[in-house]
């Protein structure tokens, strides 16, 4: 059985951490013995991560990444001690492979890895950079991901994105992310009338859903301007979204300016999402950038058409005018005409729901996922020993 040293850091309950759990649950563990390696902020009890993995039975080991937050003063020495500590983990047991997720467990995980001569293999789910301090954090990370022994990109911009930081493409092999829908069709309808019950949403109105961070890069600003946009041209409809991030505020704000508190609802952080999208009848997401989107996947698996910017991995995953619309990152006005048009034909939005559960069930099959990336595994492994 080969041995892993999975490290990652959930500080936030989003895109990447549910494709880390969809995979440490349906991975192979007769044959792969996974161990998590979380990187976490201590004054942070309450991480749903954690209890995931908790409930699917993995003991994770658990690294600070900072001794305080930012707010209480910088912690200047955290990157050389949670090296240390991965150093320690690293020297009493031996592992076969390193993989990492994320730009600091790339770096801590790139350099204790090569210290042990382990190979090490990272997963690139896409780069933000709000900041000075994450566009550091990327520069350092893309020049230490020209070391792995191989490069998991979850789609092609990023593929791309990658080689022209410098990274070998022979290392970078593209592996966009998968879901399984485990709702029947009873399900997801009792779980639609429930949800729009507890939000007080009518039977007749037409829903417009989003489910993720919310932060600048997702573009929720252009969704609430094509709430405008409709609020002039339709009746009964509503925007609900879901999740919590340092946009959430700003957005309120806008929301109230433009009159629209009876048409957007803001449901915060929730961790069963896959219950609420059948409250949906169409899933938007009009960010700026993305990599595969798993937010995207989970609601087309409930058989929710979609419009997305056409950004990133997106338009490998959206069949434009098949199983939704792909529209310009930024354009309000084709997000707002797009919605009205699915909401005024009805035969064309069922014919989209069933056509994007028929491509979630052929296309994006979690097992293949799985496969393809425990296959990354067997080569690395062969080449070692053959090295």
């Amino acid at each position: 059985m080969r041995k892993i040293a999975y490290i990652l850091t959930p500080v936030e309950y989003g895109g990447s951490e549910k494709v880390n759990l969809v995979f440490l649950k349906n991975v192979n563990r007769e044959r792969y013995d996974v161990h998590p390696i979380i990187l976490i902020r201590p004054w942070e009890n309450d991480n749903t991560f954690v209890k995931a993995l908790n409930d699917m039975g993995y003991a994770s080991r658990v690294i600070p990444v900072a001794k305080r937050p930012v707010s209480e003063g910088r912690d200047y020495f955290r990157v050389l001690r949670c090296l240390s500590i991965l150093h320690g983990i690293l020297s009493k047991e031996k592992f076969d492979i390193v993989h990492t997720h994320g730009y600091f467990a790339d770096i801590i995980g790139s350099v204790t890895s090569h210290l042990h001569n382990v190979p090490h293999i990272a997963t690139c789910h896409g780069f933000i950079s709000n900041d000075v301090r994450l566009k550091i954090y990327n520069i350092i990370d893309k020049l230490l991901l020209r070391y792995c022994a191989k490069v998991i990109a979850v789609s092609e911009e990023i593929k791309i994105n990658l080689v022209k930081s410098g990274i070998n493409e022979e290392k970078i092999v593209n592996i966009q992310n998968a879901v399984k829908n485990t709702l029947s069709a009873s399900q997801l309808q009792c779980l639609r009338e429930e949800k729009r019950k507890q939000l007080s949403i009518e039977k007749d109105e037409f829903v417009v859903g989003y489910a993720g961070r919310l932060s600048k890069e997702k573009g929720l600003c252009y969704l609430i301007r094509a709430g405008v946009l409709l609020n002039q041209r339709i009746r009964n409809f509503k925007i609900i979204i879901m999740g919590d991030g340092p946009e959430r505020r700003a957005l309120e704000y806008t929301v109230a300016q433009e009159g629209l508190q009876e048409t957007v609802i803001f449901t915060g952080f929730v961790t069963d999402v896959e219950e609420w999208l059948p409250a949906m009848d169409i899933f938007v997401l009009p960010s700026l950038s993305e990599g595969t989107p798993m937010a995207l996947l989970e609601a087309m698996s409930k058989g929710r058409p979609v419009i997305a910017s056409r950004v990133g991995g997106v338009p490998m995953v959206v069949d434009d005018n098949i199983t939704g619309f792909l529209v310009e990152p930024g354009n309000s006005a084709a997000i707002a005409e797009k919605i009205r048009y699915i909401k005024e034909n009805e035969e064309i939005r069922n014919k989209m729901s069933m056509e994007v559960s028929k491509a979630v069930k052929i296309r994006f099959d979690v097992r293949d996922w799985c496969q393809r990336i425990e296959k990354e595994y067997d080569d690395i492994l062969k080449r070692k020993c053959n090295s």
